[in-house]
């Protein structure tokens, strides 16, 4: 008889070092659909790449932030009288402090102002402005005198009662007309504030039984403009007080 003898099972193949453990420090890519692990391989390999190169571009960017912050500070702390000096000149007078208007030019004749002479206003209508001089306080005022038709003279201040506004005289009717709608048969003192149109061959009230030249015929001014004393000094118009 045979002896049924046990059956030895071979053994199986001894592992392999390394095989089937896990790499903790190269885990495994996930299993995607469609992806093999080869093109896995790749895409890791060329992000490294990448880093690689942005850090690359980093360095290229920083070192010219750092050169255009050295250009910047060298040219922000150059002296100014090396730079084109038209422009700095320039902007050295526009800082510069202006300096106070000059005091016009007032003629005096025996100690007082004068206005004009017979020859700047000869005809009617003729006008010519003049700086009064206030005898005491040295003020000085803006002013006018007028040749009027019947050859008499009217000076006043072109600074109206309130002290707030000016005074002007117009000549042309129909800037009369079409800028302050008034309608005129001869020149006109207006007020550019509020288009007062005073008239220089009427008198206008006070109060009481003061009458002063340049009726309001429009507006709401309060009186008529400030008259100044003038008289004829020789081939002069001279202004001797004010109101």
């Amino acid at each position: 008889m045979t002896a049924n003898l046990p059956t030895k099972t071979p053994d199986a193949p001894p592992a392999k070092s390394g095989e089937n453990k896990v790499d903790r420090f190269h885990p495994d890519m996930p299993t995607i659909p469609g992806v093999s692990r080869d093109s896995r391989q790749a895409a890791r390999g060329l992000s490294g790449m990448n880093r690689q190169r942005l850090l690359q571009i980093a360095g290229v960017v920083g070192a010219v932030v750092l050169i255009s912050a050295l250009i910047f500070w060298r040219v922000k702390g150059k002296p100014r009288g090396a730079a084109n000096s038209a422009p700095d000149s320039d902007i050295a007078e526009q800082a510069a402090p202006s300096s106070p208007a000059p005091n016009p030019v007032v003629e005096t004749q025996n100690g007082l102002t004068v206005a004009a002479t017979l020859d700047e206003i000869s005809k009617p209508w003729d006008a010519k402005k003049f700086t009064f001089v206030k005898p005491f306080s040295q003020e000085n005022i803006d002013a006018m005198v007028i040749r009027l038709p019947d050859g008499g003279l009217w000076a006043f201040s072109l600074q109206d009662p309130s002290g707030r506004c000016k005074l002007d005289y117009i000549t042309d009717l129909g800037t009369l007309a079409s800028q302050y709608s008034f309608k005129a048969s001869h020149p006109m003192v207006v007020n550019l504030c509020n288009n007062t149109v005073y008239d220089p061959l009427k008198l206008g009230p006070l109060g009481g039984d003061t009458w002063a030249r340049g009726e309001i015929v429009q507006g709401i001014s309060l009186r008529p403009p400030i008259s100044i004393d003038v008289k004829v000094s020789g081939r002069s118009i001279v202004a001797d007080g004010i109101e």
